[in-house]
């Protein structure tokens, strides 16, 4: 994982700001990661693609910023940051299989923390607890999406940057094997989602129970105010009270909890289409390739063909 902590701070290959006369093209201003960035808002072309070159020692935050003008710009500095991202992904690619290589025979590793606590998790939710599930289902879509998301910034910069012409065999296996990486904890994240709506529908069952019987005790009311039974009115009257209560209650737990749980479907679709829409790309990129060969052969034939025939 890229993540370097102060990225504002001068580092070693940092020089302080000096005067207010233009940069050199290879120099650096201001410290860390604000120094870069005011750098790339240079209208020279030179001093922006100098400053991209620095910009992937930040980790993370600088990794954005180059699948950003990857993605969001034209020309000159487009392609330098396309480049610069298929030489970092290469580079990771190379790291990443070894290390998948090397780990492959430890698959049957422990449960994750947070599979335990979605194990745990599993049961049924009492009236008492719905809310402590809730939470809980919210801290592990947290947890989970936090960890997918060095794998999920490498497959947008794969994304951003590689067209058929530069989709080597060794990007095309990282591609696949972060896809394959994302798969389990995405099964987590819906896993805690249907924790999360599972409390939700408790407590809207608890509601509508709330309402019923605060409906049944109406009914009472009347069957013994039309027996003039004074006493059997006051008891229903009380208890219906009660439950009405006890429904305006679950009503307002109902509404905040219907809200956490769109919140979380929401993320998840979101998250869902953006793996998707990687995995479409990369299958378009496989089948493109699969067509340049084959044309490659159909051309290769073809030129034999004529050679044969049309020959002196």
């Amino acid at each position: 994982m890229l993540v370097l902590e102060n990225h504002d701070q001068p580092k070693p290959y940092d020089a302080v700001r000096g005067g207010q006369l233009p940069p050199p093209v290879g120099g650096v201003v201001l410290g860390g990661l604000a120094g870069v960035k005011h750098r790339l808002s240079s209208s020279v072309n030179e001093h922006r693609i100098a400053a991209l070159r620095e910009t992937l020692n930040y980790g993370d935050a600088g990794l954005k910023i180059v699948i950003k003008i990857c993605q969001s710009e034209t020309g000159p500095v487009q392609r330098a940051a396309c480049d610069l991202l298929r030489q970092r992904l290469n580079s990771i690619a190379h790291e990443k299989l070894q290390a998948f290589v090397a780990s492959s025979s430890d698959a049957e590793a422990e449960l994750d923390s947070t599979e335990k606590i979605l194990k745990h998790s599993s049961g049924a939710v009492s009236e008492k607890n719905y809310d402590r599930q809730m939470s809980e289902a919210e801290l592990i879509f947290e947890t989970i999406t936090q960890q997918m998301q060095p794998n999920l910034l490498l497959l947008e910069a794969l994304v951003a940057s590689v067209e058929r012409e530069e989709f080597t065999s060794e990007l095309m296996n990282l591609w696949e094997l972060l896809i394959l990486e994302i798969q389990e904890p995405l099964k987590e994240l819906r896993q805690a989602v249907g924790i999360a709506i599972s409390a939700q529908l408790r407590i809207q069952w608890l509601y509508n129970q709330a309402e019923s019987q605060a409906n049944q005790w109406q009914q009472r009311a009347l069957l013994a105010f039309q027996t003039q039974d004074e006493n059997s009115v006051r008891l229903a009257v009380v208890r219906k009270q009660v439950q009405l209560d006890q429904a305006a209650e679950l009503k307002i737990d109902l509404d905040y909890q219907t809200v956490r749980v769109e919140n979380l479907n929401r993320n998840l679709l979101a998250l869902e289409s953006k793996i998707a829409q990687a995995n479409s790309k990369k299958e378009i990129l496989k089948m493109q390739l699969h067509f340049a060969k084959v044309q490659q052969q159909i051309d290769f034939t073809f030129s034999q063909v004529n050679s044969i025939f049309f020959s002196s």
